[in-house]
């Protein structure tokens, strides 16, 4: 079940029309609820909400303002200013803070090993990551193409930290939030009352607050006002003050690595520094410079969109599981626009007329047939008829083809409104447009349109799919991966309070022949494709190879597998997971349970289903119990615990806790 706490959305909308004297308006929907609020209450201003990648905005401009200080130089190694900074591959020592900012540095992803926690704002991914990123090989020279990439703000965290001197916490606090009276924006390392943070939840039940310890990532919490109050830095009536319209100009400049689209095509991406777009659709449509930035964090998800020329921002968020907010705010800031008169009332963008004049596919584009890797989107087949174009998902359990004509335009459309965005089908009214086209030999190029009743037009033009090569490795290699196919592997690594265990608890590994020499890689119980791709290296390797530009190439996947008393254990980057056979059979009877270092699984049968539980949990431990498809169901991580558990049939039972830490089961 989705979070059912009837989820906000929190609106705010700054107008600057004096630097340091914004007025800001609180706008709020009518079924919009709030923390324990009743429906159709207005959420209380002030209320704080995880920003998640919105943090960047602030991580960049840290950096920048270090820049004007003299301090830093954007096009300076990064081992200049972090000496200790090593990887397992000799470029790194190319990488720059400006490509940490512009995400064209070439990193994995996403190390988050004990970063995403409930209620525990320990320091241990920080104060580790350098250690981790050491054993790490970069998936392109760096500065050649832009791959988002959460990393480089982790990196561009310590950046600041190192040269400043101060935590980063600290040093946004002292050179940004102070100077310009804001209260409402904190990090897990302030001090101030948790209970202002919207609640988030498991089902119905409020959970601890969420807390990530990759603050210039993602971590920073916020109320949509004062995230607005902070927008204003970006406007052009601002004094400079706090950060110079040097540095502002900077960080809105495109600066987007070999997106392989037009720099004029309409989209959601083109990345500045610390910005998702420099140029957001579809404000682009009126000629209106738009600066955007999203963030998400499971839990929480937000947008910050600016216009700098018309002083005016409008920040969105939510606690649940939405993710329309960049849609929001934008038809938000369009409504105050027509409003004043500053854009026509009915100058809509409209969805665009695809041509659906149908021509014969040229020879040179047929080669381009093969199998392609969307990661989080999936694999797929891409054949072609003499006028068509036919995409087969890969990996799933219906594997229903898609035909897109060629047209006289030399793309691949459409042929109804039923395609929209990633491949995905209308809902809800929803209407959409898609047209494909290839890039450089290996790239799959979307060009996407949808109209959301109510929210406008959203389009979006990237690389979706990058081909995968040959990789021949000897039969006896791909055939050891098979073998694991049927196998689940459970998540024994990370800290008794991580939000892992809530949703990516369980790994998966899948081959196919017809992606010989290829393993996917999926982080919870799919029914879908395998989000993640790694390149067979033999029977217990594989290492993750996907470079595609912009999104779909982010957070790359090694994996390894190894035995240990007998027992298989999959590791997937440095996470660790079990064979699911090795989980113990739970036992009707009382006893006490003492941890030595990983977590503990119980598989709960048939002659406990149905069953009441009772658990006495330590301080330093906590326990989650799921239902048969691996759902989390409860933890102890909940704001108020159960007393006792019904236990579900064919379900497992979770023990996960420091060295040492005891749990009597009753």
């Amino acid at each position: 079940m989705l979070c059912v706490c009837l989820v906000v959305p929190a609106y705010a909308l700054s107008r600057n029309e004096g630097f340091g004297d914004a007025l800001l308006f609180g706008v709020r929907t009518a079924r919009a609820t709030d923390g324990n609020a009743e429906p159709g209450t207005l959420a209380s201003y002030g209320r704080l909400y995880g920003i998640g990648s919105v943090s960047k905005v602030f991580t960049a401009a840290a950096v920048m303002k270090l820049v004007e200080e003299g301090k830093v130089d954007l096009d300076e190694s990064l081992t200049a200013y972090i000496p200790e900074f090593r990887m397992a591959d000799a470029r790194y020592t190319r990488i720059t803070p400006r490509m940490l900012l512009n995400h064209s540095c070439g990193l994995m992803g996403m190390t988050d090993n004990n970063a995403f926690l409930l209620g525990d704002n320990d320091t241990d991914n920080h104060d580790r990551f350098l250690d981790l990123v050491q054993t790490q090989a970069l998936k392109h020279d760096p500065g050649e193409r832009s791959i988002y990439c959460n990393d480089a703000f982790t990196l561009a965290e310590l950046l600041v930290e190192r040269v400043s001197g101060m935590g980063f916490t600290e040093y946004i606090e002292q050179n940004f939030l102070i100077p310009l009276g804001i209260e409402g924006i904190k990090s897990p390392q302030s001090e101030f009352d948790r209970a202002v943070l919207a609640d988030i939840y498991l089902g119905n039940n409020a959970l601890r607050p969420e807390v990530l310890g990759v603050i210039g990532s993602g971590g920073l919490y916020a109320s949509m006002e004062d995230l607005c109050a902070y927008a204003t830095i970006f406007m052009d009536s601002a004094d400079g003050s706090i950060l110079s319209r040097q540095s502002t100009d900077e960080m809105a400049k495109s600066q987007h690595a070999n997106s392989v689209v037009p720099s004029d095509a309409d989209s959601g991406f083109s990345y500045g520094l610390g910005w998702d777009s420099v140029g957001a659709y579809p404000l682009t449509h009126y000629g209106i410079k738009a600066l955007s930035k999203g963030g998400g964090t499971g839990r929480y998800h937000t947008n910050l969109t600016v216009l700098p020329e018309y002083n005016l921002a409008a920040a969105v968020s939510s606690s649940g599981t939405t993710s329309m907010e960049q849609q929001i705010a934008q038809q938000i800031i369009l409504a105050v626009l027509a409003e004043e008169g500053l854009i026509p009332a009915d100058a809509a963008p409209e969805m665009p007329v695809l041509n659906r004049e149908r021509a014969l596919v040229p020879e040179d584009v047929k080669a381009y047939a093969g199998i392609y890797n969307a990661g989080l989107f999936g694999q797929w087949s891409v054949e072609f008829t003499e006028d068509s174009l036919i995409l087969t998902p890969l990996m799933v359990r219906n594997e229903l083809p898609q035909e897109y004509a060629y047209n006289t335009d030399g793309e691949f459309v459409s042929l109804n409104d039923d395609y929209l965005g990633f491949m995905q089908g209308s809902a809800e009214g929803a209407r959409g447009a898609t047209a494909i086209s290839f890039a450089e030999g290996k790239y799959l190029v979307i060009r996407a349109y949808e109209d959301v009743p109510g929210l406008g037009l959203s389009a979006s033009v990237m690389p979706l799919a990058e081909r995968i090569e040959d990789n021949p490795v000897p039969a006896a290699a791909h055939q050891e991966w098979q073998a694991r196919n049927d196998k689940e592997y459970l998540l024994v690594s990370e800290k008794y309070s991580s939000m892992h265990y809530l949703k990516s608890s369980v790994a998966k590994t899948h081959t196919d022949d017809r992606i010989y020499g290829y393993v996917g890689m999926g982080l919870y119980k799919t029914q879908g494709a395998s989000i993640n791709m790694a390149r067979i290296t033999d029977g217990s390797t594989a290492v993750g190879f996907q470079s595609t530009p912009t999104m779909t190439g982010r957070d790359t996947n090694n994996l390894s597998v190894s035995k240990h008393n007998g027992i298989e254990y999959l590791s997937v980057n440095h996470y660790r997971y079990v064979d699911a056979s090795a989980a113990q059979q739970f036992s009707e009877a009382s006893e006490m349970i003492v941890l030595e270092s990983e977590t503990i699984w119980f598989d709960i049968d048939n002659t406990a289903n149905g069953r009441t539980l009772n658990i006495s949990t330590p301080q330093n431990g906590a326990w989650f119990v799921y239902d048969s498809k691996m759902n989390c169901i409860a933890t102890s991580l909940e704001k108020h615990p159960r007393d006792t558990i019904i236990l579900p049939k064919n379900g497992r039972l979770a023990l996960a806790g420091e060295a040492g830490a005891e749990f009597i089961l009753t």
